[in-house]
Parts: C-alpha cells; structure tokens; sequence
C-alpha cells in the first residue's frame, strides 16, 4: 500500500476516521492524501453567476472566498500529521462529494479510500445513505468507512471476514489475511445464509479454499441462518464485536443494499464498526 486517500470534510466524522487513516499510514508507511471537496453552492440569482444556467449555474464568488478557508484547514492539518511522523499531501477539489472522491482516487491510483460516516439523523439520509456508501458503491479500491459512533478508538486486534459463498474471493481474502498477519490481529469469517439470498454454490468447498489460502493453522468459520442478511449481521454483533468488518461482492446492487440503512433500520447497527470494502478489483 502506498497511497492512502483520506476525504477530509472537519465535521465529527472526520475525527475517529482521521485515527484510523493515520494507523494504515503508520503501519504501510503509505503516503496519506488529505482530500477535501468543495461542493459547488447552490445556484443564487442575486449575486453573480459564472457557468451555463442550464447546466446548473454556481455561485463563483462564494467559491472564491471559500478556497483559501478551505486550503489553509487542509495546511494545517498536514503540518499536523506530519509532525506526527507521516508523509501528508493535501488535495482540494470541487463539486458532487461522492464523484469527487472517487475521480481523485483514481488521478492518484489509491489503493485505500478512508472515509467517515456520520449519524443517519433525518428520514432522507435512511432513504438514500450517505456520501460514505455512496463512495464505497462505486470506488475501484478499497474503502474503509468509520462511523461516528464507534469505540472510539483505531485499533486492529481482530477482524472480521464476511462472505456469501457464493464466487471465489481468493484475492480479497488473501490481502484481508495479510492484513491481519502483518498487524497481528485475529481473523475469522461469517457466512450468513439469507432466506432472501440465494445458496448455489458447495458452500464446503468454498471453505476449503478460504483455508487452504489461510494456511496450516485452523480457520474460524461462523455460519448461521436467518431471514435476512442484515438481521444475520444483528444476531451475529450482539455477541461478537470485530474491530474491522470486511466484506467483498461482485455484484454492487447487493453491495448497494447491503450498505444502506434504508433496507431496515436494524442495520444501522453495523455502523458502529469500521467496514472495509472490497470489490472484484482493488489491492491493499
């Protein structure tokens, strides 16, 4: 890993994922990219306007007087972390967050995407998430998402594996074995098997091949049955609290779904774990 893109917006979701950027730097010696998005204001027909009206005119005033504010936080966030030790670049960008960040990761080819996620507070966010799931849809690395609402501490003792077993994961679960070795950290895997979900392949099988990856030491697997995916994830993290949720899928409309609180408001239990995603390309 060597390029870690951290999307900076100095509100309370930054704090906690701000942690947890600065322990994959620590431990990659990755260079970590503060990247703050300016949205573009809303259009305002008394002050004066720039752009084609019919494209979505901007207020380029207001965004003039906002660059230097914004650019002067990302300075003096950088010379913070890097009197801390890490190597720190800043990368200010404008328009749709979630496009903004996904474009700059690939500009400087990232091979991680942190980001916070705050509290789902109103009906709207529920319905159609957040910019963090948003960002972890359609990114082509790796995204870690840190919620508000967690221990409150960036710590990685042990981590937790998801799968359907249903398609082969031998690249993603041998960089989330990596991962877990180079940090030390207890690896185990959780397969839910979903009413709502369908069930193809040799799911034995596919378990042989997670441990022949995992090597010679014996391989926690945890299986169980439920109505849903989200309320297998409910029963499960009642008793069982993982510092790193991982999940992988080929096909991003269940990721999508997996990833909004909008399919029942149980899964907002989840948020108070970091997930990392995977998807079929991506390499840590």
């Amino acid at each position: 890993m060597k390029t870690i893109l951290f999307s900076a917006d100095f509100t309370e979701s930054t704090t906690l994922a701000l942690d947890w950027a600065k322990l994959f730097a620590r431990h990659y010696k990755a260079t970590l990219v503060l990247l703050h998005v300016q949205q573009i204001p809303m259009a305002n027909t008394t002050l004066p306007m720039s752009g084609d009206v019919g494209m979505g005119a901007y207020n380029a005033g207001l965004t003039a007087e906002l660059e230097p504010i914004d650019r002067e936080r990302l300075d003096k966030l950088a010379t913070q972390l890097r009197a801390e030790g890490l190597t720190c670049e800043t990368e200010l960008r404008w328009g749709a967050v979630t496009d903004a960040i996904v474009t700059a990761a690939d500009d400087l080819h990232a091979d991680l995407i942190i980001t916070g996620r705050s509290h789902l507070g109103n009906f709207f966010e529920r319905f159609v998430g957040t910019e963090a799931t948003g960002v972890a849809r359609r990114a082509h690395c790796p995204v870690l998402v840190v919620p508000t609402t967690g221990t409150g501490v960036a710590r990685l003792r042990t981590i937790l594996f998801s799968t359907p077993l249903e398609f082969d994961q031998p690249a993603e679960f041998t960089q989330v074995v990596a991962m877990a070795r180079a940090f030390g950290a207890t690896l185990s895997v959780l397969h839910i098997h979903a009413e709502n979900q369908p069930s193809i392949a040799d799911k034995p099988t596919m378990i042989a091949q997670l441990q022949a990856l995992y090597g010679d030491q014996p391989l926690a697997v945890s299986s169980l049955d439920s109505r849903t995916v989200t309320g297998g994830f409910e029963t499960y993290l009642k008793t069982n609290q993982p510092d790193l949720l991982v999940m992988t899928n080929r096909e991003r409309d269940f990721l999508s779904g997996l990833l909004n609180p909008s399919l029942t408001e149980r899964m907002v239990v989840l948020t108070d774990i970091p997930i990392l995603v995977y998807h079929a390309q991506g390499d840590l």
